[in-house]
């Protein structure tokens, strides 16, 4: 399902980004920062790449920069991405989308794999859910009400639950105080 939605949004966002160009024959040139080799984020790039691919053909070309999971190697490959002047920017993970939105006011950057765009940027959506700069894309957010139902009924019994995450990824935290909401009203 996420791979759907990235390539959904992909394609959306290429014909807005690309719908000004006149020739044919002009070739787009997509910098791609993926924070780290997972499974999950490979499929989203490939996912990505393949569908527009299939929509242009050999008339885009892909930058690839993965950072190994490596913030400071974000910024680096982003700034190189912004130096090559690519036409657009698909960042992979929360830190790839940071560096990219640091890096670049100009160059489109779509994300995927980011939970929640708010608490990850620290900004506020418009009423439509833009962000109201250069970044839009996916979210990968989980319904945490499900979560939070399941946990009560599989133990009902329960008066205290761990959950682990990390306290340095921005969705991280907003995921655990969302669904720590939820089972207190539980």
């Amino acid at each position: 399902m996420k791979k759907l939605f990235s390539v959904l949004m992909a394609l959306s966002l290429l014909l807005g980004v690309f719908a000004c160009a006149t020739a044919e024959d002009k070739t787009y040139r997509v910098g791609i920062l993926q924070l780290i080799q997972h499974p999950a984020l490979d499929q989203a790039t490939q996912g990505f790449k393949d569908a527009l691919t299939a929509k242009l053909g050999d008339r885009v070309s892909f930058d690839e920069g993965n950072a190994s999971g490596d913030s400071n190697n974000c910024a680096q490959i982003a700034s190189r991405l912004v130096s090559a002047q690519v036409d657009l920017i698909m960042a992979n993970a929360t830190p790839a989308m940071l560096a990219c939105a640091t890096a670049t006011a100009d160059i489109p950057v779509l994300a995927t794999s980011i939970t929640n765009y708010e608490s990850a940027m620290e900004i506020e959506l418009t009423p439509e859910g833009a962000t109201g700069i250069n970044v839009s894309g996916t979210s990968d957010l989980a319904p945490l009400d499900g979560q939070a139902a399941m946990i009560k009924e599989l133990f009902p019994e329960a008066k205290t639950v761990g959950l682990i995450y990390c306290n340095a990824e921005p969705n991280s935290i907003f995921q655990i105080k969302t669904i720590e909401g939820y089972l207190t009203e539980l």
